[in-house]
């Protein structure tokens, strides 16, 4: 996605604290610094080779439908084998390995054969990951990354490099599995809009993994950028146009990258204009690499094939620095050589600043969490040793759950035309990624789970495929039973389908569409589950109901402030829990406000809290349900529903909330104030544990983490570990609007993102409507495995009638 090259300049962030001398130049008086720089500045080696990386940038959309993106890849890839044929100069990377995928499975036996002789030749190098990924994959999707196409055409592929295009972070869970496929070198080609780099590119550092390996990493410019090294203006219009649209035509040789000996010399002037800059700023190595992209949209462009002649000229002429036209892997594997022995070292997670996109989308991004716990739960030693039918399903939503956490999510009128054809057309292909996967995914876990009490008795079972015991409510439909079963002791009201409504009283405020009573008594009963064994089925027993209570503090509309049980010397959580808070620009345009705060210019915020009704409480056996309102500009409705567990430390809050239709930016927090006071937070992404603010290349986002969806902390007075079920992105103390924080915040006050349409291009500009985001709050007096334990509080076990 490029559309930041015709806006505005941005601010570079700061370069990152390491202990190398030039990491050390932050950190010492002023004249130092001015000396330091002069210094590195006369130890500056000078350029004597540029090695192009030509390539195209893979959306899965944005210029066009996704569908057709793909389809152009693959001629693509086509496009670039024959100008290799043609031209012995010209020489191709392909970015993105899912386009490789699609092209070899239509491809014919003499094409494949001649793409793998070009590949051995070293004519066109193959990116190791199947595309841009945003950092919500799991554990499982990084492998399955790493997976995507066969071991045997994967051997023959040899990819070396790993490219991220765009995207300004990188997890270290892809890292890992990078180094565990024999790929050591990651090229970073981050687009500086709406983020930044860590530190100002082009450069190079070793990546030290927990385990203490290490990847190379080029911090490049961005893919369009090598075009700007020969010219000063952009050739492109648009600035994105669609492949359909037939006014804008593709780039013709000599529109750019001529080969007169005129052009040549002016190419030449402006190209060692630049290199005196970027020497002077201390560029310490012979050789650099810089990417190109075809000039037609830059995003999903051809190949241009007379940028080998324009190579080929400039040499003949003895310009100097040597242009060589190469892929990724050569160029990255003879960069290393040389910069390999006297880059910096870091380590730590890279959080994204592009995160904050896919919450623009909380009902698809929930959809897209719950079907990856499903494909957990296929996993579970409950189900015995058949797979799961029809074979290869799971691994084939596996894939469109990567896909969906692909860094495209839309158009590149997403947020300007919202509800156009185009953009319509975009979301409905991520959306179905996601929901297609859920119900397909919880469709296998439900067949399984039939198959599992095939052969016992008639009744009513529970299956529970975590890891852990389970303790709490399970539902199933009144209408559903045709017994009467041990152990239903409570029963709920609910929509009864098909049910007209007769009454005012048969609907509930919730129930807009009022088509069904959603009032009516006992459509939903549920039992008591205590300690359930993982990975068991087990029939459903009565459970005795709980006799003692927690100590309970109510505020003077009588929702929980405090909570203890036995055992606790603190609260499980402080007051002001499930505070919602909105944040917004003031002004004229306010997507150019903070687009303009992304550059580093001055924004004002406005901040609305919600104002709380007045709460109730129902009491079961087992728990206490407390229920509050709130009202808030920007909502139709909204509630907040915190049950409390009598018999353990453990809460569960679901709130739920009618966004009104806006297309006007604005970001929603919900808060969890907790009593750990200093206490270190805990996080995971991609199945890695990290410090926030603490265990990340210096640099890199600190406004906000995309996580697995549990902290935890540890405390003298025990543990707290708090899980989010739908929204995988937090930030601490305060909302965070293009802060660019460079110190840790307060970490013992939660904000759960639940909701943002910042973005002016890509995501969704105005999703609206019901949202729903469930949390669970749990304490222990020791938390050993964090990450196993939010899978079972977010695993639900299967209710089955046999």
């Amino acid at each position: 996605m490029v559309s930041s090259f015709w806006l505005p300049a941005r601010r570079r962030t700061p370069p990152p604290r390491n202990d190398t001398l030039i990491g050390m130049v932050s950190r010492v008086p002023a004249v130092i610094v001015l000396l330091l720089i002069a210094f590195c500045g006369s130890l500056a080696a000078e350029i004597r080779r540029i090695d192009i990386i030509h390539l195209s940038h893979m959306d899965v959309g944005f210029t066009d439908h996704p569908s057709v993106t793909r389809e152009m890849q693959k001629i693509y890839l086509d496009q670039a084998i024959d100008a290799c044929l043609r031209d012995p100069g010209f020489a191709w990377t392909a970015e993105s390995l899912v386009a490789v995928d699609d092209w070899w499975r239509q491809a014919p036996p003499e094409r494949r054969t001649g793409l793998l002789r070009l590949v051995d030749a070293g004519r066109i190098g193959i990116g190791a990951l199947p595309f841009n990924n945003t950092p919500f994959l799991d554990r499982r999707q990084w492998r399955q990354m790493l997976a995507w196409i066969p071991a045997e055409l994967w051997r023959s592929f040899a990819p070396s490099v790993a490219i991220q295009d765009d995207v300004n972070g990188f997890p270290r869970a892809g890292a890992i599995e990078l180094l565990n496929h024999g790929v050591h070198r990651l090229f970073m080609g981050m687009n500086s809009d709406s983020g930044g780099p860590p530190m100002a590119p082009p450069a190079a550092f070793w990546w030290k993994m927990p385990d203490s390996r290490r990847l190379f990493v080029y911090l490049g410019e961005s893919y369009p950028v090598g075009y700007y090294y020969f010219h000063k203006d952009d050739w492109r219009r648009g600035p994105v146009p669609r492949v359909a649209d037939t006014g804008f035509r593709q780039p013709h040789a000599g529109d750019f990258f001529a080969t007169t000996e005129t052009a040549l010399h002016e190419a030449h002037r402006i190209c060692a204009a630049r290199l005196r800059r970027m020497e002077a700023r201390g560029y310490r190595h012979s050789t650099l690499v810089i990417p190109f992209s075809n000039q037609w949209r830059m995003d999903n462009d051809p190949p241009f094939p007379p940028l080998a002649k324009f190579v080929a000229a400039w040499n003949r002429l003895g310009l100097k620095p040597e242009l060589r036209l190469v892929t990724a892997g050569e160029a990255l594997k003879e960069l290393e050589a040389e910069a390999g022995p006297t880059i910096p070292e870091f380590t730590g997670e890279w959080p994204d600043w592009w995160a904050n996109g896919s919450a623009s989308a909380p009902r698809e991004v929930a959809a897209s969490r719950a079907a990856k716990r499903w494909l957990l739960a296929l996993e579970s030693p409950v189900w015995g040793g058949a797979k799961p039918k029809p074979v290869g399903l799971p691994e084939e939503l596996l894939k469109d759950l990567c896909l969906f956490d692909e860094h495209t999510w839309g158009s590149s009128m997403s947020v300007a035309r919202p509800y156009s054809l185009e953009t319509v057309g975009q979301f409905n292909e991520k959306a179905r990624l996601a929901l297609r996967s859920m119900d397909l995914a919880e469709w296998l876990v439900a067949q399984r789970t039939r198959a599992v009490v095939a052969a016992r008795e008639p009744g009513l079972y529970v299956v529970n495929p975590a890891p852990l015991p389970y303790t709490g409510w399970l539902p199933v439909a009144t209408e559903a039973l045709r017994a009467e079963y041990p152990g239903i002791d409570h029963y709920e009201s609910g929509m009864k389908p098909w049910a007209e409504p007769r009454s005012p009283a048969d609907i509930s405020p919730a129930n807009d569409p009022a088509v069904f009573a959603d009032t009516v008594p006992k459509q939903v009963a549920k039992f008591w589950v205590e300690n359930l064994p993982p990975n068991s089925v087990e029939p459903v027993r009565g459970q005795p109901p709980v006799a003692t209570l927690p100590n309970i503090a109510l505020d003077s509309l009588g929702w929980p402030v405090r909570i203890t049980w036995p055992g606790m010397s603190k609260p499980l959580f402080a007051a002001g829990l499930a505070d919602f808070t909105s944040v917004r620009p003031a002004g004229f345009a306010p997507r150019a406000i903070l687009h303009q705060m992304a550059a580093g210019k001055p924004g004002r915020i406005e901040t609305t809290n919600a104002v709380a009704g007045a709460a109730s409480v129902h009491r079961t056996g087992h728990t206490l349900v407390y229920t509050q309102p709130f009202t808030h500009p920007s909502l139709r409705r909204a509630s907040r529903v915190l049950e409390v567990w009598k018999g353990s430390p453990r809460a569960r809050l679901t709130v739920t909330l009618y966004r009104n239709s806006s297309d006007l930016p604005e970001s929603f927090y919900l808060a969890f104030p907790l009593p750990v006071e200093s206490a270190t937070v805990h996080l995971s992404e991609g199945g890695v544990p990290f410090v926030p603010y603490h265990e990340q290349i210096p640099g890199t986002c600190m406004d906000y983490f995309a996580f697995d969806g549990w902290a935890h902390y540890t405390t003298p007075a025990g543990d707290w570990l708090w899980v989010s079920h739908d929204a995988p992105l937090v930030t601490f103390d305060k909302p965070e609007v293009w802060t660019r924080r460079k110190t840790p915040a307060p970490a013992n006050r939660i904000l759960s993102l639940l909701f943002t349409n910042f973005w002016y291009t890509n995501f969704v500009g105005n999703e609206h409507g019901d949202m729903t985001f469930t949390f669970d709050l749990l304490w222990q007096p020791n938390i050993a495995h964090p990450d196993a334990v939010a899978r079972a509080l977010t695993t639900r076990p299967m209710v089955v009638q046999r």
